[in-house]
C-alpha cells in the first residue's frame, strides 16, 4: 500500500543522484557551482544540460560567456562540493577557498578543474526556462579523463529530510 506524501517529501525518496562542479569564466572572472541538475539531451550532436536558478552568480557568468565545463567529482572532493554549493562567487574566490586548481581548457574559455577526474567542455547552444530554473544546453566540445579513472568513483548525493550525504556507486544488480 502507498500513501500520498507532500511532493517535496516524496521527491526525497528518489535514488541518489550524481553531483558535479560546473566551472565558468567571463571577462577574466572565474567561478564554480555545485549542481545536481544535469542531463544528456542528445547523442548527435552530443548535447548536455545543466539547470541553474537565475539568482545564482554562476548563472550570470554562463549567460554572458555562453560556455561552461562540467567537472565530475570523487570522494576526495567532498569539501570542495560543499564550499562551491554553499558560498557565492560574488563574495569569495571559490577556486582558492575550495583549494581547486583552474586549468586552461582546449575548446572553451571556462577553466577545467585539475582535481576533477573528468572534465567536459561545453558551448551553450540553447537556454530553456523551466519553472524557477534555466537549463543551459551545451554542445560538448571536448572531454578529458584522468588515466585510470573508474566511473564508479563518481560522487552521488542523497537528501534525507533536511540532511544530505554523499555516496559512491554500489554493486551491479542486473544487466539489460
Amino acid at each position: 500500500m502507498k500513501k500520498e506524501l507532500p511532493v517535496s517529501e516524496g521527491l526525497r525518496h528518489f535514488p541518489v543522484r550524481p553531483v558535479y562542479l560546473v566551472s565558468m569564466k567571463h571577462e577574466g572572472v572565474k567561478n564554480i557551482i555545485s549542481i545536481g541538475m544535469f542531463a544528456v539531451f542528445s547523442g548527435k550532436p552530443l548535447l548536455v544540460g545543466i539547470g541553474l536558478g537565475p539568482s545564482r552568480y554562476s548563472f550570470e557568468l554562463i549567460r554572458r560567456s555562453k560556455e561552461f565545463v562540467v567537472n565530475v567529482v570523487d570522494d576526495k572532493m567532498t569539501d570542495a562540493v560543499r564550499i562551491c554549493g554553499e558560498k557565492s562567487g560574488r563574495d569569495i574566490d571559490k577556486f582558492a577557498e575550495a583549494k581547486l586548481t583552474p586549468v586552461e581548457a582546449l575548446r572553451v574559455g571556462a577553466p577545467l578543474i585539475e582535481e576533477s577526474p573528468v572534465n567536459i567542455e561545453c558551448r551553450v547552444v540553447k537556454e530553456v526556462e523551466v519553472g524557477d530554473h534555466v537549463w543551459f544546453i551545451g554542445e560538448v566540445m571536448a572531454a578529458h579523463v584522468r588515466e585510470g579513472h573508474d566511473w564508479k568513483d563518481g560522487l552521488l548525493l542523497k537528501w534525507v529530510g533536511e540532511d544530505g550525504f554523499y555516496h559512491k556507486v554500489g554493486e551491479k544488480v542486473h544487466n539489460y
